[in-house]
């Protein structure tokens, strides 16, 4: 079967990314998807390979695609990324050192395009992570082409059909999306700045997991409740709550709140 390597840093661990799901990558529970790459539909197969990520593809492709592909997943799953700061970092804190053993090898994964993330991001406000699945499931299936995710031009299309798909008062939300991005591959700073339903949280979170800015901070109730019973920081302010996070964690402070909320308040829902 067809496959790319791509070698990774650092240790990462595939089967811990795949248990503790700090992602927007994957669609369902399996280490499968299809992508639409360069107009051609492809179907990819993940697993880890000793020091090497294995991707084996449903067809044979040219050597170009195969490496301009292979760039693209290296970048989502921080392949040619160093943690080794980050994990000095949590090995001194008092309570991400509880938790070393998961953090190790772990990875924030990114998703495969920038119409993906925000649309995933614009599913998952306020809602459980089962019911952000299963909008993102009725939307492939609903839009997308042979299972890939849907390209920003087909939704724009048939807008009339986002309502099927559970989206509720998403659908003009992920329709302006699509608007921006029909036409261009990345979203900037002005066009997260100007979209309806993304403030400051979606902005921050979509440069953590899709930019992977780790000092992109996020700042919710969760996070609140987190610094108060854990660190002993009654913050009321947003703007303490950031200031506490940059002098507590600095350029790593959104992925430690990734860890700390994954791991100390998360809901188990492997079952889901």
């Amino acid at each position: 079967m067809a496959h790319i390597d791509i070698n990774i840093k650092d240790g990462l661990n595939f089967d811990k990314i795949l248990k503790f799901r700090p992602f927007f990558f994957f669609f369902n529970d399996e280490p499968v998807r299809t992508v639409l790459f360069h107009g051609t539909p492809l179907e990819l197969r993940f697993k880890q390979n000793m020091w090497d990520l294995r991707v084996e593809l449903s067809k044979d492709v040219s050597e170009d695609y195969k490496k301009a592909l292979a760039q693209r997943i290296a970048f989502c799953f921080g392949a040619d990324e160093t943690f080794s700061r980050f994990h000095v970092m949590c090995e001194n804190d008092e309570v991400l050192s509880q938790f070393l053993d998961k953090i190790e090898g772990n990875r924030l994964v990114s998703a495969f395009n920038d119409f993906e993330a925000i649309v995933s991001i614009i599913c998952s406000q306020n809602v459980s992570f089962a019911q952000y699945k299963e909008m993102v499931r009725k939307l492939v299936q609903k839009y997308g082409y042979r299972n890939s995710f849907p390209a920003p031009r087909t939704i724009i299309e048939n807008a009339s059909n986002l309502k099927d798909c559970g989206v509720g008062y998403r659908d003009v939300f992920i329709l302006e999306a699509a608007k921006k991005l029909m036409l261009k591959s990345a979203l900037t700073d002005d066009d997260l700045n100007s979209m309806h339903g993304i403030g400051p949280y979606s902005r921050d979170i979509f440069r953590l997991f899709q930019k992977r800015d780790y000092s992109a901070f996020y700042v919710d109730t969760l996070i609140k409740k987190i610094f108060l019973e854990d660190y002993g920081a009654n913050l009321i302010s947003d703007a303490d709550v950031r200031a506490f996070a940059r002098k507590k964690f600095g350029e790593f402070s959104g992925l430690a709140e990734i860890y700390l909320q994954k791991f100390l308040n998360d809901v188990d829902e492997d079952t889901s």
